[in-house]
């Protein structure tokens, strides 16, 4: 059988799955349906220390800001979130579960630039996530993420 080998791309980081190229998706606070966080803004755009996600309802149309802290993805409300070996494992979009799943299938996860390891996402990643024996567990648990997103209309 065929090795799943991986290159990890150097240059990905997790910025790259947030908008404005992305949005995220996350629970609506009114009717609790899949909405989108379509952009941050500053609170003080001189010293940008508190962010504001600005999301709207892909349901029922309802829009409101909501904070968007630096433990905004793992205490906010994100629509692709499931428990998984006693953590929770969260999924901004698409693309982020995209590469997830890809990463986490691969057997072979090969470094081009080990001196740069520290500012690619897949480095940022828990050890809980990334190792070998819980491989099967995490595939599992993201599939079920993706069948979520499958079954959200995204209109």
């Amino acid at each position: 059988m065929a090795e799943k080998r991986m290159q990890v791309r150097e240059h990905l980081r997790l910025e790259q799955f947030m908008p404005p190229a992305h949005p995220i998706l996350v629970a609506c606070e009114k009717c609790g349906k899949c909405a989108s966080l379509r952009e941050f803004t500053f609170v003080n755009e001189k010293i940008p220390t508190q962010r504001i996600g600005n999301c709207s309802c892909l349901h029922c149309g309802h829009q409101w800001s909501m904070p968007a802290e630096w433990n905004f993805y793992s205490t906010g409300t994100l629509w692709l979130t499931i428990r998984c070996h006693k953590n929770v494992l969260w999924i901004l979009n698409r693309p982020h579960l995209d590469f997830m799943e890809q990463f986490i299938a691969a057997d072979l996860r090969e470094e081009r630039m080990p001196e740069m390891s520290s500012r690619r996402l897949s480095s940022a990643l828990p050890s809980w996530l990334i190792s070998g024996k819980n491989r099967d567990d995490v595939a599992r648990c993201l599939k079920k993420l993706r069948e979520k997103l499958e079954a959200t209309k995204l209109d």
